[in-house]
């Protein structure tokens, strides 16, 4: 009896249904709320917000590219931007990692949660809804060579805060990858190049009055041997 009571236990956790708790997030930490039909990723240097639309659902689920560890902060508000109670687990399915969102009730409106971020953001949208990715201010992704954005926006526009927002319309099943840089990166790359092109040239000068100094030296040597 006991050996069958661990089987199924076992069995359910394989499944997914028992999963850790998630600890939820504060929902003044996010811009709330979203879009309709949109998923919104804010992206920082250290971290990604992301804000998805939910429509009538009980539950939803969201996959964990990462561990576990770096899904924080999970929070759900209705569309005028009421904080709603919700259950966030993570489950696995598959070998696979999810998270978990689980409503009261069917639930409509926004949910958001945080990932880990960087200069490099890559996504792949599992549906046809609007994907909008939000630069931090003062970053931009359009510079050749330092920036990179695949594939081609349907639009690239600034927010009321002079964020660049980068949208796509419907990119399912593509590869979303965005590279962003500060505004005065390329400034400051050309004043980097040019102070050293400045010392490049100050030792070319050098060297060549070294050997021209050296050069003289010989020749008077020669011109007058010494006894």
């Amino acid at each position: 009896m006991k050996f069958v009571l661990v089987l199924i236990l076992l069995l359910v956790f394989f499944q997914g249904c028992i999963s850790p708790a998630v600890k939820t997030g504060d929902p003044s930490l996010y811009e709330l709320p979203g879009l309709t039909n949109t998923t919104i990723f804010y992206l920082n240097l250290s971290s990604v917000q992301v804000i998805n639309n939910v429509v009538d659902r009980a539950s939803v689920d969201y996959r964990i590219e990462d561990s576990i560890q770096t899904f924080r902060y999970p929070v759900a508000a209705d569309y005028s931007g009421n904080n709603v109670s919700m259950n966030v687990s993570i489950i696995s399915i598959k070998g696979r990692n999810y998270a978990h969102f689980n409503f009261s009730s069917n639930f409509s409106g926004f949910v958001a949660f945080t990932l880990p971020g960087g200069q490099d953001f890559a996504y792949i949208p599992a549906d046809n809804s609007t994907i909008r990715v939000v630069l931090p201010e003062n970053f931009t992704s359009g510079t050749i060579f330092l920036g990179y954005v695949q594939p081609k926006p349907d639009n690239i526009t600034k927010d009321s805060s002079g964020r660049e927002v980068l949208v796509w319309n419907k990119a399912q099943n593509k590869k979303i990858r965005v590279r962003y840089h500060q505004n005065d990166t390329p400034v400051m790359l050309m004043y980097l190049f040019g102070a050293l092109l400045v010392c490049a040239l100050i030792v070319w000068g050098y060297y060549h009055y070294s050997i021209s100094t050296l050069r003289k030296k010989r020749e008077m040597l020669e011109k007058f041997p010494r006894k």
